[in-house]
């Protein structure tokens, strides 16, 4: 034998190497992949050689190349024994359930066990609708809508599910939190008044007389300056120049009038004294200031009080006017000749009072406000102010004279008297009159948000009518990407009509989650978009009415496939398997049931079974004549009716939107959240794991393993874990369930699918109770030292397989085998540092390993884009989660860094 025949490192007697094909087929049980091949190319080629060196008759053929024809062909036998070896291999992998990789091979294996992969599923939505005009809009039944999803190639059609009336208020509108108007205090500079009740307009530079309460003559009261006018939903809020500063008022509302003109008493500036003249002599006498302005209770006339003593002349008054001649006669007037003169001339009753001015505009009927001293005797600077708002019942014009003072005057006449027996006179130097533009009108504290107010509890803005439709209807609140659906209840106490618009309370169930109060202010531009025509619709296209063929009743097991793919099916809590078809299969014009499968089925029943090939395609099945009828023959009588489109997931795409079919007034239509439920037909991994356990089962749920298998054959679960638990000292079987990323709005569908099951192949001895199961994500930095003969990015490209990220599967590395992969982790399983480096130290290429920080991100949530880092990394070597948690890494928080020394420290 030639000395190239043989291999001199490891063989002391240079021997031989022995030949390694045929190689001897050896597999352990348990094995994921089994090694099925007796030799690769380079083995054969090996093999041919040593056997041609070995011919004695072909000896002096020494030449190897492959330039020989000779050597060509063992050369070309090699490579077909290859391509025979690498088949062999991987067909023998995929005949077992356990090693198989392709679908295909899974899906045969398992129906051998019959069970089925779940085929894709349609997924729902929840468009809103936006409707023009002022009158409902009906939204019918199966009204077509298509969406262009992210992550999808094509827009998806959908279909409403039932009729629905839009309104056009609830297109799109705001809600708003919970108010109080607090008490008026000093310093105050902002005020509000219901638009609806203002009757007049008011602008910056208006003077408002604010009174705390009118019918109190001593009430707390401020004239102030408009510095600006604004409108804030119902209301119009005023800032006032300077602020309230005439003490704290026990309520938050107030009185206020809107003033004109302002006018003092007639006479207040005369000169103090009148010189009288005497005979030849001229004397002066001082001028009175005080009025009687309170009608005596005892007599029927009224005194004109004077300080002069020296004044005798009642010839002085005079009467220039027919309406104040007029006036007097009706008056029970009495002078009294004394010295003293009187204060006015001519005399006038208690509850009419002559202005400064003389004005011909101001209107019977019309509100003066009225301050003043009042005092039992002569008044003095130190009295009191008193305040008083009185209608006014009669105006004239008159010329009256007070002391040395003469001229034109307009006299207003009360409705009612001012001041009281024991409070009945003034100085008419502190009269001061303010005339009222319009009505009076209740002015308010401007709106602050209730701090102690609830998150189910806001307000809606608009009319009666369309706040009493608000009862019982689905709103989605929307801000950016967070979005919550409610359901709003009314106060029955405010749901009669009117067409007022106001806020209103509506209380929402359930209460805020992820938004709170605060996004809901009371001022404007509004941070959230409330939606109330909202309309669920779910996937699929409804396809013409299609004739599979003709009818056989000599043929067993009719066999027909649908013209369109894929079949759109949705889960049915009602049904075992729960994926239900959107297909109706009419034979002669009359309607046959589908059935899960025809084993054990009458032989009359009317009834077909569907199934799904590798290629996706749909096939409907009949009976024998012994498991479910045969077919009657006809021609063209077996028609179908269906819907197509799987897999509806994620949010709109954005810069698109949403189409919808024709119908009159329609506006736009949105799809604020995202497309839910939809799933692409069942995997091969999660069938392996599954299938096994359902045969296991017999399809009765005994075992916590049997609810295990059951949860996790349905489409969206991704892992699934059963214990048995006590909630609120009730026994039950409790399921901690994780299902695919965003698809945690499906939880309650997972629970009713389950409940029906306990109760049709349980023994519904316990409830079930499904809890939603979350990750933990994580952060892990680590020191790697790599050898240097190893390329570092195949050294990082194994080692994030090795730990099992997640994040690069756009980047082709598959993580769900490594020490975070889904598959592998358990709810509830701590890790440890050591087993993270020993994982790390088994990758080629890897001289050693130092893990230097390992512990939890911070926030919450599923989406670890959103967590942060904490400020100070730790290591605490291990770490443990809750038991409804499992322990997750994302590409972005693992932090290798490499080195290419061999050892680090001492050992």
């Amino acid at each position: 034998m030639s000395t190239d025949d043989q291999k001199q490192v490891g063989c002391r007697n240079d021997c031989a190497e022995s030949l390694t094909f045929p190689k001897q087929v050896k597999n352990r049980p348990g094995l994921t992949h089994i090694d099925y091949r007796i030799g690769s190319y380079a083995d054969i080629r090996e093999f041919l050689l040593r056997r041609l060196d070995r011919e004695p008759l072909l000896a002096a053929w020494t030449h190897r190349e492959a330039d020989d024809p000779g050597i060509a062909l063992l050369e070309g036998a090699a490579i077909l024994g290859d391509i025979l070896t690498f088949y062999q291999d991987l067909y023998a992998n995929e005949a077992y359930l356990c090693t198989a990789k392709w679908r295909d091979s899974i899906d045969d294996l398992v129906r051998l066990l019959g069970y089925h992969l779940s085929p894709g599923i349609g997924g729902k939505a929840t468009f809103a609708f936006g409707v023009k005009g002022s009158t409902p809009v009906v939204i019918p039944a199966s009204f077509p809508v298509k969406a262009q999803l992210e992550g999808a190639d094509k827009p998806i059609d959908f279909e409403t599910i039932r009729e629905f009336i839009a309104e056009p208020a609830f297109s799109q509108f705001n809600l708003y939190r919970p108010f109080v108007h607090p008490k008026i205090t000093n310093n105050r500079n902002t005020f509000a008044v219901e638009t609806a009740k203002l009757t007049l307009k008011l602008e910056k530079g208006d003077r408002l007389m604010l009174v705390k309460d009118p019918t109190e003559s001593q009430t707390l009261r401020q004239i102030v300056v408009i510095a600006e006018v604004s409108e804030k939903l119902d209301c119009t809020e005023i800032a006032i120049e300077g602020s309230w500063q005439s003490g704290n008022v026990d309520s938050h509302a107030m009185t206020a009038y809107k003033l004109g003109r302002s006018f003092r008493y007639f006479g207040y500036n005369a000169p103090p004294t009148v010189t009288v003249v005497v005979g030849q002599n001229a004397t002066q006498v001082p001028v009175s200031f005080v009025a009687d302005v309170h009608p005596p209770s005892s007599t029927s006339f009224k005194k004109i009080v004077a300080e002069a003593s020296s004044f005798n002349s009642p010839d002085a008054f005079s009467v220039s006017s027919s309406p104040i001649s007029e006036r007097l006669s009706d008056l029970s007037v009495q002078i009294l000749v004394s010295p003293v003169p009187p204060i006015y001339n001519p005399a006038l009753a208690n509850n009419s009072f002559p202005l400064d001015q003389k004005v011909d505009d101001i209107s019977v009927g019309s509100t003066l406000l009225i301050s003043l001293q009042l005092s039992n005797i002569t008044p003095t600077d130190s009295d009191s102010t008193y305040f008083f708002a009185k209608r006014i019942a009669l105006v004239s014009v008159a010329s009256a004279t007070h002391g040395a003072l003469t001229g034109g005057t307009t006299v207003v006449k009360l409705d009612t008297a001012i001041g009281t027996d024991a409070l009945r006179y003034t100085d008419i130097r502190s009269v001061e009159f303010q005339e009222v533009v319009g009505q009076a009108f209740t002015i308010m504290s401007t709106r602050e948000a209730d701090i102690t107010a609830n998150s189910s509890q806001l307000f809606y803005y608009g009319d009666g009518f369309t706040y009493k439709k608000l009862e019982e209807r689905s709103l989605q609140l929307v801000q950016g990407q967070q979005v919550e659906q409610v359901t709003a209840g009314i106060d029955d106490t405010l749901t009669y009509p009117d067409e007022q618009i106001t806020l209103r309370p509506l209380t929402i169930k359930p209460s805020l989650q992820k938004l709170t109060l605060g996004d809901f202010p009371l001022e404007k531009p509004p941070k959230v978009t409330v939606y109330g025509n909202l309309v669920e619709a779910n996937q699929g296209k409804t396809e013409p009415q299609a004739v599979l063929g003709n009818g056989d009743n000599r043929q067993v097991f009719q066999t027909f496939k649908l013209p369109k793919a894929p079949l759109t099916y949705f889960n049915s809590k009602s049904e075992t398997p729960p994926e239900v078809p959107e297909l109706q299969i009419y034979v002669s014009d009359r309607l046959w049931k589908r059935v899960p499968s025809l084993f054990d089925r009458g032989s009359i029943e009317e009834i077909y079974i569907v199934r799904e090939d590798t290629n996706g395609d749909s096939w409907v099945q009949f009976g024998d004549g012994k498991t479910g009828a045969r077919l009657p023959s006809g021609l063209n009588n077996i028609v179908a009716k269906h819907r197509t489109g799987i897999g509806a997931y994620g949010a709109l795409k954005p810069d698109t939107t949403v189409q919808g079919g024709k119908l009159e007034r329609l506006d736009k239509i949105w799809l604020p959240d995202i497309a839910t439920g939809g799933e692409q037909p069942e995997t091969g991994d999660n069938a392996k794991e599954a299938a096994p356990g359902k045969v296991q089962s017999l399809g009765r749920l005994v075992t916590l393993q049997d609810f295990e298998q059951e949860t996790l054959a349905i489409q969206g679960v991704s892992k699934v874990a059963a214990i048995w638990g006590l909630l609120n000292y009730t026994p039950m079987v409790m399921l901690t369930v994780l299902m695919e990323r965003g698809r945690e709005q499906e939880i309650n569908e997972v629970q009713q699918i389950l409940n029906t099951y306990n109760r049709c192949r349980g023994f519904q001895r316990f409830p079930i109770y499904v809890r939603p199961g979350n990750l933990r994500h994580v952060y892990l930095d680590v020191t790697i030292g790599i050898d240097p003969t190893f390329q570092q990015p195949l050294v990082k490209r194994a080692i994030q397989v090795a730990i099992g990220v997640t994040g690069e599967e756009g980047n082709g590395i598959d993580g769900t085998a490594g020490l975070f992969g889904l598959p592998r982790r358990r709810f509830g399983e701590a890790e440890y540092e050591t087993r993270i480096a020993a994982t790390l130290q088994n990758v080629e290429g890897v001289m050693w390993v130092k893990v230097s920080a390992f512990g939890f991100l911070l926030g919450t949530g599923d989406d670890p884009l959103t967590l942060k880092l904490p400020a100070t990394k730790l290591n605490p070597g291990k770490l443990i989660c809750e038991n409804h948690e499992i322990l997750s890494l994302h590409t972005i928080h693992f932090q290798p860094q490499f080195v290419t020394t061999i050892s680090i420290g001492e050992c």
